[in-house]
């Protein structure tokens, strides 16, 4: 199976609002709707897991009802950091899943999460074991350790900036989490950072600036207008 695992744990401190950002409303729908359609529409995918910020199970079961989430098989508690939430994920889908299996791990608050980043994915699990969804730096990059100075300029040609899903089978999933609690890794921030504290080598597959991370109030208005702008093209 290709499994979706949608990562909804985080309470969004930087938002500034009370309701975690992944269940703010924006065009009259939950972000984590988006999300969610994303995985739902995609012919590649069997089934939908998320990892959910606790207290707010049941404000999820409903939107998926009331929205036709129909891949949805899982609702697994979330943790309290972003590697307890994968290791919930992956302890949950461990019961379930054949180690075969490929998990396709997405952050819950980048809704325009598009068919041809989902297929890349699963190709490049097929093909190299693991894949990346990054995209190319493009901004001038400069060094500093102090945060306010610097005297060295970042090749940008080597650097990769690594967006979700991130994805691998179910296998090489336990391997990681179970290989990070024999060494002492108990918070890094990805799961492809895990892996390359792991010592392994990880994939690339493209991704796409309109595949950003909902992190402040500004990128909910740019949601907002990728939306519109979506609808305009549509009809």
């Amino acid at each position: 199976m290709n499994i979706g695992l949608v990562i909804a744990g985080g309470v969004g401190a930087r938002m500034n609002n009370t309701t975690p950002k992944q269940f703010i409303v924006v065009k009259g729908k939950p972000i984590i709707i988006y999300t969610l359609e994303a995985f739902q529409k995609n012919s590649s995918i069997d089934a939908i897991a998320v990892v959910c910020l606790k207290g707010w199970e049941d404000i999820l079961r409903k939107y998926v009802q009331r929205y036709g989430i129909t891949k949805l098989k899982w609702i697994i508690p979330g943790g309290k950091t972003g590697m307890e939430s994968l290791r919930n994920g992956m302890e949950a889908l461990r019961a379930d899943c054949d180690e075969d299996d490929i998990i396709v791990i997405h952050d819950a608050v980048r809704p325009l999460l598009s068919d041809d980043i989902i297929h890349a994915n699963i190709a490049g699990v097929v093909e190299f074991g693991t894949a990346i969804t990054s995209i190319p730096a493009t901004e001038a990059l400069l060094y500093s350790e102090d945060k306010e100075t610097s005297s060295k300029v970042v090749d940008r040609s080597l650097i990769w900036r690594t967006q979700t899903p991130q994805s691998l089978r179910l296998g090489k999933f336990i391997w990681a989490h179970e290989e990070a609690k024999k060494r002492g890794i108990t918070d890094t921030v990805a799961t492809c950072t895990l892996l390359v504290e792991l010592g392994e080598t990880v994939h690339f597959v493209l991704g796409q600036n309109s595949n950003f991370k909902i992190t402040t109030a500004e990128d909910i208005a740019l949601l907002e207008a990728y939306l519109t702008q979506m609808e305009r093209e549509n009809g």
